[in-house]
């Protein structure tokens, strides 16, 4: 299947579930390359738009249950997720704090408040640093998460590196070649109709 000519255009429910079986195949494959473990608590995917566009179409289908949808509930889908679509010269990536139990949410959830602010990408000696794609999520009183959305422009340069520089975890990795390849060849919201 041909997930970038797919992901050019919000299909809706009933034409995507023609072909869903066959879209959450390719897109398990297509991530592969782009989920990078930090360690057995932190695990970054990069994103691309057709990342974004397959979770706006899962959206869509769950909340459709077979039946037709309106173009007002396509058009909060993509405001509630192309703003995570990257653009050329950005890289956007969901950094997810592994949890493994209930408890954890309670108890280790908790000592990673702020990790949003602490991811950096490094590449020819230049670092840059991630920021939320909604940081409005991380206001005064928010409660911890494990799930976050973060942007950052792509460093120029060879040897490209993602950093956690935070008291519960404090971890450097190099991108390997695979997923800097997958990075490079990405779909970008200049590439698609639907990106805002």
């Amino acid at each position: 299947m041909d997930l970038r000519a797919a992901a050019r255009r919000i299909l809706g429910p009933e034409e995507y579930r023609k072909i869903r079986d066959e879209v959450v195949e390719a897109v398990a494959a297509y991530k592969r390359p782009r989920y990078l473990d930090l360690s057995d608590r932190i695990t970054v995917l990069f994103e691309d738009a057709v990342t974004v566009w397959f979770q706006i179409e899962e959206a869509l289908y769950a909340e459709s249950d077979g039946r037709p949808i309106d173009g007002r509930l396509v058009g909060e889908a993509v405001r509630a997720y192309a703003p995570m679509a990257p653009r050329r010269g950005e890289v956007s990536m969901t950094l997810m704090v592994n949890l493994y139990s209930e408890g954890e949410l309670r108890t280790l959830l908790p000592r990673y408040a702020g990790i949003e602010r602490a991811v950096r990408l490094r590449a020819g000696g230049v670092e840059v640093a991630a920021r939320p794609v909604f940081p409005e999520d991380y206001g005064e009183g928010a409660l911890p998460r494990s799930i976050h959305y973060l942007k950052a422009p792509m460093p120029e340069g060879g040897g490209l590196a993602i950093a956690v520089i935070h008291p519960a975890a404090s971890l450097e990795a190099p991108v390997p070649g695979e997923t800097a390849e997958a990075l490079r060849s990405g779909l970008y919201a200049e590439d698609v109709d639907w990106a805002l």
